[in-house]
């Protein structure tokens, strides 16, 4: 089995005449972005978490689900300008040729997007004046959004194409942090739907602004295979990449026609709570995506293998022990968290958990996929693993309710990461760090037992015993890691080294 240790010193050599020598600036520049990545991930998930926890307590459910299903709408609209546009510019801007001209060419797209999404909503809301959208009072809402993301989803790729990464990062924090402090001030005000949606867009503007002071690309006249080229990688990679945030959304649609608003929203405050367990795979995609496509633009297929080696093992990392904590304090957490009117997410939340460790694998390999120029294997996968979504929710979700919906996404991601594995390999070779999943398992399995003693002895009955208690497993299950796999110690030092702080001897 091939070893984890200190990859990234090994990944994206410079050939020259004698073989190859280590860049040393790109290790640290590697892990430096991967660290802040990691942290401002946190960061992202702490706001979102303390805010969704007052709302939760002091919003009715039934608005706070029609919060949702606007976010979810939202999402669904996204998919095209973010999850197509947006990754195919970061794919093509970052192979370094002709880059203002992808970048005009993207705008341009986008233009002509969000032109064909308003044109499509409004005719929507004439010829079925009975729809969700319409009954909720959403429409408008969408259509600001969709005019405000125009501007906010095309400053922070444009700085994540020029590979600003830390810029792109702070962006998202920055959005998440305005959009809680907005809807916090307005719901204590007593302006509850108005806070909530209102928040939304605050934060996209404030994101947009603080983006575009770190925007290098300029506006220029681009040809017409250029933006053929765009748009081409745009589709596939619309098809691939949107599905994450497909799992993410059309549950809550789902959930909303079959069984109301207020499920809607317990499942979407759970599915937002498991994602703590997907942080490090959503950073190192981040990190990782522009280095892929420019070692493939390059020739370093090696350096592709190795790094989607390290991003996964770095991401299973904190998937695994998030998912065995949460079989032991997840009731604990909604309960004390949200409150009673949440507890009918607890069994979703076990589930909803475990769907963040098959993320890690659909995740990377699909980006993989996309960097190495081979977007219609990744479009296979995904398709796939949509149709089989859409189909068990719509049989899943009428008998079984919150339970079914989990059971789907479970089902269709699982199909998606084999498939999408099995495309990969024909592309790079794939070697997976299988002993140090087996170590981290083992790790947790031990966590488990700890937390199971404390929750006997000392009962949980507060918010900051519950933290107290999951922190102490979670550092349980560090130490142990860091000390019986050296592999993962070499590469969480190195990382720690990068940002110049020392790593303790003992460790």
């Amino acid at each position: 089995m091939a070893q984890t240790a200190d990859i990234f010193s090994n990944i994206g050599r410079k050939k020259n005449g004698s073989g190859g020598d280590e860049d040393p600036k790109r290790t640290q520049n590697l892990r430096t972005q991967t660290l802040v990545s990691l942290i401002s991930q946190f960061g992202l998930t702490a706001i979102g978490f303390l805010s969704t926890i007052y709302f939760t307590r002091t919003v009715d459910p039934s608005i706070v689900g029609v919060y949702f299903l606007f976010f979810s709408y939202n999402a669904l609209f996204y998919l095209f300008s973010e999850s197509g546009i947006g990754e195919a510019g970061v794919k093509l801007i970052s192979e370094g040729r002709t880059k203002n001209e992808y970048y005009s060419a993207s705008m341009a797209l986008r233009l002509i997007y969000l032109v064909f999404v308003i044109s499509l909503l409004l005719i929507s809301s004439v010829l079925f004046p009975e729809s969700t959208v319409m009954k909720t009072g959403i429409l408008w809402w969408i259509i600001a959004a969709l005019l405000i993301d125009y501007f906010y989803n095309s400053r922070i790729y444009a700085a994540y194409s020029d590979g600003k990464v830390n810029a792109f990062q702070v962006s998202l924090l920055l959005n998440t942090a305005v959009r809680s402090l907005f809807q916090i001030v307005f719901v204590w005000l007593g302006y509850h739907a108005f806070g909530l949606m209102g928040g939304f867009l605050a934060g996209m503007i404030a994101a947009a602004v603080f983006a575009q002071f770190y925007t290098g690309l300029r506006l220029v006249k681009f040809s017409k295979d250029i933006f053929k080229r765009l748009l081409t990688y745009a589709v596939l990679i619309f098809l691939v990449m949107s599905c994450y945030l497909v799992y993410q959304n059309i549950d809550v649609v789902f959930i909303g026609e079959y069984m109301g608003e207020t499920e809607a929203g317990i499942y979407r405050i759970v599915y937002q709570f498991s994602m703590l367990a997907g942080l490090a795979a959503t950073s190192m995609k981040a990190v990782l995506y522009p280095k892929f496509s420019a070692w493939n633009e390059s020739g370093q297929t090696g350096a592709i293998t190795k790094g989607l080696r390290t991003g996964t093992n770095i991401s299973l990392m904190l998937a695994i022990p998030i998912f065995f904590s949460f079989l032991i304090l997840g009731s604990d957490f909604i309960f004390l968290f949200y409150g009673d009117a949440y507890v009918p997410g607890v069994v979703p939340l076990y589930l909803l958990s475990f769907i963040q460790i098959i993320t890690v694998f659909m995740y990377l390999q699909g980006i993989c996929l996309n960097a190495a120029s081979h977007p219609k294997f990744a479009f296979l996968s995904i398709a796939a693993g949509i149709l089989a979504n859409v189909v068990l929710n719509a049989v899943l979700i009428p008998d079984f309710g919150m339970e079914g919906a989990a059971v789907a996404t479970i089902i269709a991601m699982t199909l998606n990461s084999v498939l999408s594995y099995l495309f990969l390999r024909k592309v790079i070779p794939v070697s997976y760090d299988w002993k140090s999943a087996a170590k981290m398992v083992a790790a947790s399995l031990v966590m488990c037992v700890f937390l199971l003693a404390v929750k006997y002895f000392v009962p949980i009955s507060n918010i900051l015993w519950l933290l107290i208690v999951f922190t102490a497993g979670g550092l349980l299950y560090g130490l142990i890691l860091l000390k019986t796999d050296r592999p993962v110690h070499d590469e969480v030092a190195g990382m720690v080294r990068s940002f110049g702080i020392s790593w303790p001897k003992w460790l």
